[in-house]
Parts: C-alpha cells; structure tokens; sequence
C-alpha cells in the first residue's frame, strides 16, 4: 500500500448523540471515486466515524477520533503519506490533526473553521480548500480569511469557489469531486497536480485563494492527464 486516504464526515456543534449518518453519506460517492481510481495506485480509502456527532467545545471529540484513526492506519500499513479529506465540521477536524508527520495532502470541502484553528497546522502541507460562495452553513468568507493565515504561514494552499453552490456542494459535483481524486492522487502518489490546482497553490500573496471552478471542469481535467 503506498498510502491512506481518511475521509472526515461533517456533524453538529454541540451533540453526545451517535454520528450522523447523512454527513457519512454525503461522502460515501466521493469515496467510491477516490477508490476506484486509487486501487490502480495503491491508496487505500477509509470514512471515520465518530463516536458522537458534535464537536462539543473543549473536548473536540472528533479529534480525538481522528487521532485515533491515524494511529490505527499505521497500525495496519505502516508508515505511508496520509491524505485527509474533511467536510464541513470534518474539514475543522482535519485542520487539527494535519500537523502529524503522516499527513502529506489535505482536502477542506466546505469547512467549518474558526478564528482560534491551528493555521499553523497546515505548514508544509499541500492544501486544496473548496467551498460554496452561497453557503449558509459554513462562512466562506472566514475560510477565505483561513487560507490567506495560512498561506503566510507555510501551507501550499490553493482555494476553489463555487459560484452556484450551497453547503453539500450539489452543484458541479462531478468537477470538484474529480479536483479532489486528482488532488489526492498527487499529493500521496507523487503525480502531477492538476494545471488549476497547481497554479492556485503557487500563485503569490492571496492569489489562488478565490479561482472560481468552470461549468465544465471535468473536461479540462481529462486533457490535463
């Protein structure tokens, strides 16, 4: 196995109660495609769950799971490239563990993020954030202020709007869900980023942090492989 995807599913603030299975299924698809085309390369997909759906302050108990599972994918691969993929809340969680040395990729779809989050975090890391100009769930204005903070402070980070879309990113799935595979697959395999992905990551100061994604994307994807 030549590395380890780790899709973080979104939840709620404030909840003890189990997790939540509609934030899991929002990413069984993009799992599935991740899969499909990294069974070829060696990457191997998992989706936590948490043991409760909330964040719940202080305790961040989806962070602690997170931990959890990085321990157990060296436990079952050794040590391999880790990317994580996170939504919404899952985005925030993954902006917590991102600091491990295991992970090489990262993947903020719709983040839940706050002022006081690790930025620093991401230092080093290669970062894709996607996130819906409309979304009322999540603040893509605060994200937009996140990736200029970490930016400054190290992380290759390139950011993707959404014009059309809402919070679960309906719109345009195809296109970002095949941003977010080819995203990984370098990042963890050592392949070449997509042009866009590429040059939003190496744009200077705040540049790449509000390409909007085309209509068509899919097809630009394809003459880049």
């Amino acid at each position: 196995m030549r590395g380890v995807v780790l899709l973080l599913p979104g939840g709620e603030p404030e909840s003890r109660r189990p997790h939540l299975w509609l934030a899991e299924a929002f990413l069984w698809p993009l799992a599935g495609r991740i899969a499909g085309r990294g069974r070829r390369q060696g990457l191997a997909v998992h989706l936590l769950r948490y043991r409760y759906r909330g964040w719940n302050g202080e305790r961040a108990d989806p962070v602690a799971d997170a931990w959890w599972a990085l321990a157990e994918v060296q436990g079952r691969y050794g040590p391999v490239p880790v990317g994580l993929v996170g939504h919404s809340l899952g985005g925030r969680v993954a902006v917590h563990v991102a600091g491990d040395a295991r992970v090489a990729g990262v993947v903020l779809l719709a983040p839940w993020l706050e002022e006081s989050d690790p930025a620093g975090q991401l230092k080093g890391r290669a970062v894709l954030m996607i996130h819906a100009a409309r979304d009322r769930h999540t603040d893509p204005v605060m994200s937009y202020r996140f990736a200029v903070g970490a930016r400054r402070m190290g992380a290759r980070i390139g950011r993707v709007e959404l014009p059309g879309a809402g919070h679960v990113l309906l719109r345009q799935w195809w296109a970002w869900t095949a941003l977010t595979t080819d995203f990984v697959d370098a990042a963890l395999i050592g392949g070449r980023f997509d042009s866009m992905t590429r040059g939003a990551m190496e744009a200077a100061g705040s540049g790449g942090l509000r390409v909007h994604l085309p209509r068509r994307r899919e097809r630009i994807l394809r003459r880049d492989r």
